[in-house]
């Protein structure tokens, strides 16, 4: 359908124009013809159309240069057709996903609900066959250009999009609001933007009004040199002046009320609107029922990318700049925690044990705990377990082989049995406490990638690997599946659990592994399988150390991996994003296990015949943590990915070092290898903790929460932070 069609009014060519009102021949469509739709069994299960090809087909115009009414059901266009006139609109276009195209379904026909019979709402939502139709955040209004002035009008409004700084940011519809037109003759049933700090799309208001006044066209929320035109909501402005708007638009009509216009640069963030549906009924004719509070419809997010630029009948795409995140302050400004406030926790775990056996194991341990414990708390009290037992592992068995005393195989299952208790019930502890926050989140899945190295270093242990290549293997190994999950929920928002999945199904194996250690000792993994079961025909003379990479490599890249690709995917298609960048963001996971066994598995490197595999899972501990918990911080954030970390860079250094004569140098000693390692364990750590407390504190000040303590909470009435409104900042209950 079309965007701007050479509209008939000032106001129905732009998001408060044209495409409101859709094609007019579409309109006319509406008005004569019974409105057709497909059941949704007969909706085809095909991936959307890429927006590329939607440019291409955007418009379906007309031959005819001359106005014709009764294309536009009987209404007169105050602009008319002019041979070398060019109707252009700037907008931000929303293709909604099927399940927001439902929503939104939903909510159109909840207000069509709560009309008198005798109005009739329009859907803007789909065309005549039942395709959806794309929706748009306008960013102008109907600019009638010349024919030499388009190239020039773009090419300005590109680099003035360029030089404002804006990058690609995530806005929040969540109320339903009435607005009219400029003549007030139709009203338009809207989708409101919530006012943000976080969102960029004032400074490309801004953008497009510079631009668009450099041109002599009018400017959209401001008045500019029109001080006689008033504005109504939703930025029309209206014919006869404020007390002939006010006039039209009565009291408690359900209807917004006329407001005079924001000066250029003031933030206009409530302006902003998607428009769902319309009806020729006046403000007086419609119910005050009307009005839907904000229970009637979902909250929707839209992501923004970039800007279109409808000239005519062509489409000019204007992507915004992404930024690489690797400063730390650019993910806890006042821009960025403004997403926290809005955050809810989203997880889908298939496993039968957690859902039939497990679930009420922690439910009833959970009311162990007394309630001034805070949930971060417990997620700390868990990985001091961990940190125990690696201590212990360094006292009874520092070469990883053994074999150490039973109990102390016995302890690492504990430890880890533990961790993982404490890891799924301090959510639980959090809604006991009235304590759940995205600083929650944050903090459990930092703490688990810090024990992904430290963990797996106990399994290491209790199978009696020592500092060997399958050592490594295993004490590196859930590095892996643990990047890609936490990549998968930075575009899905959704941490997935599959059927069989490492944090339930796997920790299982690991602690009874630890358990048959502890009473059979750790020879058991190297004994053949046919001692313990005689079926030679399958097994032969394999032990379990044998089957051990193959088994936990191919689990992972034949299941795994494969599963979160296909998620991300799918969350992609569905908001009608490209597929293929994504995969640039495994750089820091490649860079990261390239330079591991670069370093560790060279014939020159002396790490592993030192056996130092302990040192170098600790100084891992705090990289992969580093570079996985900025990952959550930029989805918490809503944050473009961070593709590197500077702890990366002493990494590829030790990669470098363990490879020097590949490289025509002499090999260093061990001793310079060793102190080198020291050297980068001290430099993690540093920079780990120092960040680590940077974003700790700067959410729990922004939040106005403890992270290891119960927040107390406020009376009733009674305003935080020193009764600093402006700031944003309230106790997170």
């Amino acid at each position: 359908m079309a965007l701007v069609d050479y509209s008939d009014s000032d106001g129905s060519a732009s998001e408060d124009d044209a495409t409101k009102l859709g094609n007019s021949e579409g309109f006319q469509s509406n008005l004569l013809k019974r409105k057709r739709s497909l059941e949704p069994n007969q909706q085809p299960a095909l991936p959307p159309l890429p927006d590329s090809f939607h440019d291409l087909y955007a418009s379906n115009a007309r031959a005819s240069k001359h106005d014709d009414p009764s294309l536009h059901g009987g209404r007169q266009r105050q602009i008319p057709h002019i041979e070398g006139q060019w109707p252009t609109h700037v907008y931000i276009e929303w293709r909604p996903s099927r399940p927001e195209s439902e929503s939104l379904s939903n909510t159109l026909e909840k207000a069509k609900a709560s009309l008198p019979p005798h109005v009739r709402l329009e859907s803007l939502l789909k065309n005549d066959l039942g395709a959806d139709l794309a929706l748009h955040i306008s960013l102008s209004r109907t600019l009638m250009l010349a024919t030499h002035e388009r190239q020039t009008f773009t090419d300005a409004l590109g680099a003035a999009v360029g030089t404002s700084g804006v990058t690609p940011f995530t806005v929040t519809l969540n109320k339903l609001h009435w607005v009219a037109n400029y003549e007030n003759n139709r009203w338009f049933l809207v989708l409101k933007v919530a006012k943000s700090e976080g969102n960029g799309l004032t400074e490309l208001l801004v953008a497009s009004n510079t631009v668009a006044k450099r041109f002599g066209q009018p400017s959209l929320y401001t008045l500019q040199n029109q001080p006689s035109t008033p504005m109504l909501a939703g930025g029309k402005l209206a014919t006869g002046g404020l007390n002939e708007a006010t006039r039209r638009a009565p009291r408690n009509s359900g209807v917004e009320k006329p407001k005079l216009p924001l000066a250029l640069g003031e933030d206009m963030s409530d302006h902003f609107h998607v428009s769902i549906g319309w009806t020729l009924e006046r403000p007086h004719e419609i119910s005050r029922s009307a009005t839907m509070g904000d229970d009637d419809c979902e909250k929707l997010e839209l992501e923004v990318h970039g800007i279109k630029v409808k000239v005519g009948n062509g489409i000019v795409v204007m992507p915004l700049k992404s930024r690489i995140v690797t400063a730390a302050h650019e993910c806890v400004c006042d821009d960025a925690l403004v997403h926290l406030k809005s955050y809810k926790y989203s997880s889908v775990d298939k496993s039968l044990i957690s859902r039939y056996i497990l679930k009420h194991y922690w439910n009833g341990f959970v009311e162990l705990l007394p309630l001034w414990l805070a949930p971060n708390m417990v997620t700390l009290l868990g990985f001091f377990c961990i940190l125990a037992n690696v201590i212990l592992l360094e006292i009874f068995i520092p070469d990883l082989v053994g074999p150490a005393p039973s109990w102390l195989y016995y302890s690492f299952a504990l430890g880890l049995w533990m961790y993982s208790t404490m890891d799924n019930v301090d959510g639980k502890q959090a809604r006991r406490t009235g304590q759940s926050s995205g600083l929650g989140e944050l903090f459990d899945h930092g703490i688990d990638s810090l024990n992904c190295t430290l963990a797996s270093l106990c399994e290491t242990a209790a199978m009696g690997l020592g500092s060997s290549p399958k050592g490594v293997f295993t004490a590196l190994i859930p590095c892996l599946p643990m990047f890609f999950s936490t990549w998968e929920t930075y575009h899905t928002h959704t941490l997935y659990l599959g059927y069989f999945n490492g944090p339930t199904e796997g920790l299982i194996i690991a602690c009874s592994m630890m358990v048959l250690s502890g009473y059979y000792g750790p020879q058991i993994w190297t004994q053949p399988i046919t001692d313990w079961i005689d079926r030679p025909e399958i097994f032969g003379s394999a032990s379990v150390v044998d089957l051990w990479f193959p088994l936990i490599f191919g689990t992972f890249l034949f299941i795994h991996l494969p599963a979160c690709v296909l998620n991300v995917v799918k969350a992609r298609r569905e908001k009608g994003l490209p597929v293929a960048p994504v995969f640039t963001e495994w750089i820091p996971i490649i860079i990261f296990t390239g330079s591991c066994a670069a370093w560790l598995y060279s014939p020159y490197s002396t790490l592993m015949q030192e056996n130092r595999l302990v040192l170098f899972c600790l100084t891992m501990s705090f990289v992969f943590g580093r570079m996985t918990t900025k990952i959550i911080l930029a989805h918490l954030t809503r944050q473009p990915f961070p593709l590197w970390t500077i702890m990366l860079a002493p990494l590829i250094g030790g990669a470098i070092i363990g490879n020097l004569p590949l490289l025509g140098f002499s090999a260093v000693t061990p001793a310079v290898e060793l102190w080198y390692l020291r050297a980068y364990f001290v430099f993690a750590v540093v920079v780990y903790f120092r960040w680590a407390l940077l974003v700790i504190n700067s959410i729990c000040n922004y939040l106005g929460i403890n992270c290891l303590t119960i927040t107390p909470k406020p009376a009733p009435n009674q305003k935080v932070n020193g009764g600093a409104t402006g700031s944003g900042k309230t106790h997170k209950r």
